[in-house]
């Protein structure tokens, strides 16, 4: 009876086949698109809305900041206007971002 050698290459031949399946798992978790929770809807919760704001003209520091900036594109794109247009401009569009009244 002819002995068989046991050593490194039985070893691996016996570990290739699951060793195979370590690499295709992994390689498929890696690949996966991972979920976004899920929301849980609760009928008891009412959905929440943003606080009423309230009638809050802008600061003169919030409108020197944008007449600047418009300033600037105005000097940029040479158009036509002033200091005073550009100090307009700012307080008609920051009046504008809050909403109407």
């Amino acid at each position: 009876m002819a002995k068989k050698k046991v050593g490194a290459s039985a070893d691996l031949s016996s570990r290739a086949p699951q060793a195979k399946i370590d690499d295709a798992r992994r390689r498929r978790q890696s690949t996966r698109v991972k979920k976004a929770p899920s929301k849980k809807s609760n009928s008891s919760h009412k959905a929440k809305s943003a606080p009423p704001i309230a009638d809050v003209d802008p600061t003169d520091d919030e409108i020197r900041v944008r007449a600047y900036f418009i300033s600037e594109r105005r000097r940029r794109f040479d158009l036509p206007g002033d200091a005073s247009s550009d100090w307009l401009e700012a307080k008609r569009q920051l009046l504008s971002e809050i909403g109407p009244r």
